[in-house]
């Protein structure tokens, strides 16, 4: 755990400066949101396949419930986030391990990069659509990030499993549900139409047949709450 938190601060001091959206702050070491989160994302990175070592993370002032993915296996939460019960935050931090464990952060920069040449070249301009989205038109990568995002999802279950929960899709579509009770509504027009993310009915709709009818449950490993 303490290699992890190590990471993250050593991470982050590095790319802070070029990439941290606003709000950034590192929890002190004492604060009980630190040991945890490195738990949960040590565990989770493990039941990815992946080396937690190389992970780093730090939070966000924001009352919205949300986890972002950033390079170099940088993650961004939320106190939103972490005001959740320890399953809505384990499956947040299993779907941005997914998009790690996948390779999109990666992906979606080449793409970005690419398109943000073509566009200029060709004098275009449209407004980006996430908080860490990259410079590009948005009408183009929805499809790709509407992809990853779904994907990401699929992924999650395999990892929420892997972290001992008997009933992983029911798991992450409650965590879907209560980030959704959390997060404010995009706005109307243009920014709506042009958002990366699928709605939460597709993504419900993809995690189905739930398991069992029940709350989400761990078998093996019960997280311990802070």
């Amino acid at each position: 755990m303490r290699a992890l938190v190590t990471a993250a601060l050593a991470a982050l001091t590095l790319s802070a400066c070029a990439t941290a959206p606003e709000g950034t702050y590192f929890a002190r070491p004492a604060d009980p949101s630190t040991p945890r989160m490195a738990q949960i994302l040590s565990r989770a990175a493990i039941a990815g396949g992946d080396d937690p070592a190389r992970y780093g993370f730090a939070f966000i002032k924001s009352p919205t419930a949300a986890g972002y993915s950033d390079e170099d296996a940088v993650f961004y939460f939320t106190d939103g986030l972490m005001w959740q019960p320890t399953p809505v935050i384990e499956a947040v931090v299993a779907h941005e391990v997914a998009h790690e464990v996948l390779g999109h952060v990666g992906t979606r920069r080449k793409l970005s990069l690419s398109l943000t040449a073509s566009f200029g070249a060709l004098g275009l301009f449209a407004p980006g659509a996430g908080l860490l989205d990259f410079v590009v038109n948005p009408l183009v990568v929805r499809a790709f990030g509407r992809y990853q995002e779904m994907q990401a999802d699929q992924k999650a279950v395999e990892i929420l499993r892997a972290m001992g929960y008997r009933e992983p899709r029911r798991t992450l579509a409650t965590a879907l549900e209560t980030l959704a009770a959390y997060t404010p509504r995009e706005r109307e027009g243009l920014e709506g139409l042009l958002a990366t993310h699928p709605s939460l009915d597709e993504r419900l709709t993809a995690l189905e047949p739930l398991e069992g009818s029940g709350k989400p449950a761990v078998a093996k490993v019960k997280a311990k709450r802070w």
